[in-house]
């Protein structure tokens, strides 16, 4: 559907307040999966343009409104992918890219068609996503494994075995990796340090993030966007599987293929120890630490970090003592004639 329609009030701002959607939305939604354009309706308002870019379509060639709704929507579609499915087909990703746009539109009470066009954009975002994950990831992952940079062999070689203990059996998954010398098992799965540093850097930087905004999906951190970090993670450490860093070509196939194998071990280890809430209890943390980072939450004050309540009582009391006087104005007058006598003084 082009934008040539007319412009409603509407469309004009964003500033409607949040409604639930009617039943004729709920009907609506069977008829939209069926193409990118939305149906006709006399009630939406077309999305128009102001310019029109040569090459790939982008979000600033419509209006203002426009572009904020595309905006929410992207985000709407990230934190889904994050959290459902990272590598969803084609018809899936047109489905959750509608819907997010659904959900904008209602909280903002706007009835404002999409296009093929728009759908595009938001679908995008899925390559972006992986894309960022693996830049991010890629920026921890030398000082949090211990790789070194270095033209001597004992150097290559010890980022050789560093990167095979890694990759053997989902070692990078571990806290520590033992020593098989010295018969010490590795310990402490799913509590590297790189769980905490990726996720405040990709979903918790600041109040408007994913983690942050899409609260529902995020009280127990998502096991797909862990596994997608995981996958990430393994993708760097194979740049140095040959004693030295090596840019290697990023390859979509293989990256999905961990992904998945990461999702299938991370959904194996939270059925089996479900009872015991092991991988929750993980989950969580990252969500409670990474709104700390993102500055949502103050931390809990502890009442041995206040005044006692002795020491409250007496200053009631002094106070009361005093018949309400507030003693320190007259401190401070003393104070100031005591400082001016001084300075005559000094003159």
């Amino acid at each position: 559907m082009d934008g040539d329609g007319e412009d409603s009030a509407n469309c004009d701002g964003l500033h409607k307040h949040p409604r639930s959607p009617s039943n004729s939305e709920g009907n609506s939604h069977k008829q939209m999966c069926d193409s990118e354009d939305s149906p006709s309706s006399q009630q939406q308002c077309l999305p128009q343009k102001i310019q029109w870019s040569k090459g790939q379509v982008a979000a600033r060639d419509y209006k203002v409104a426009v572009q904020q709704l595309i905006k929410f929507s992207i985000s709407s579609f990230c934190a889904r992918l994050a959290s459902e499915y990272a590598y969803p087909d084609r018809m899936t990703q047109v489905l959750w890219a509608k819907e997010a746009w659904k959900e904008r539109c209602a909280s903002y009470e706007i009835e404002m068609a999409f296009n093929s066009e728009i759908i595009q954009i938001i679908t995008c975002r899925m390559s972006h996503l992986t894309s960022q994950v693996k830049g991010k990831v890629h920026s921890l992952i030398e000082n949090i494994y211990g790789f070194e940079h270095g033209s001597r062999e004992s150097v290559k070689s010890r980022n050789r075995r560093l990167a095979c203990q890694l990759k053997n059996k989902f070692g990078l998954c571990y806290r520590n990796l033992g020593d098989k010398k010295t018969k010490v098992p590795r310990s402490r799965l799913f509590h590297m340090k790189l769980n905490q540093k990726a996720e405040n850097l990709l979903w918790y930087s600041n109040k408007k993030d994913e983690g942050v905004m899409f609260e529902k999906l995020f009280t127990l951190f998502p096991i797909p966007a862990l596994a997608l970090v995981y996958a990430a993670a393994e993708y760097c450490v194979d740049e140095w599987v040959d004693g030295k860093r090596t840019d290697i070509s990023f390859s979509c196939g293989e990256y999905k293929e961990a992904y998945d194998k990461h999702l299938a071990n991370l959904n194996k280890f939270h059925l089996r120890t479900k009872d015991h809430g092991i991988l929750n209890g993980i989950l969580k943390e990252i969500n409670d630490n990474g709104r700390i980072h993102a500055k949502v939450d103050l931390a809990d004050v502890r009442d041995a970090d206040c005044l006692s309540d002795d020491e409250i009582h007496n200053v009631i009391r002094k106070y009361q003592q005093g018949s309400g006087v507030n003693e320190t104005g007259d401190e401070d007058e003393n104070e100031g004639s005591q400082s001016e006598d001084n300075r005559c003084e000094d003159e």
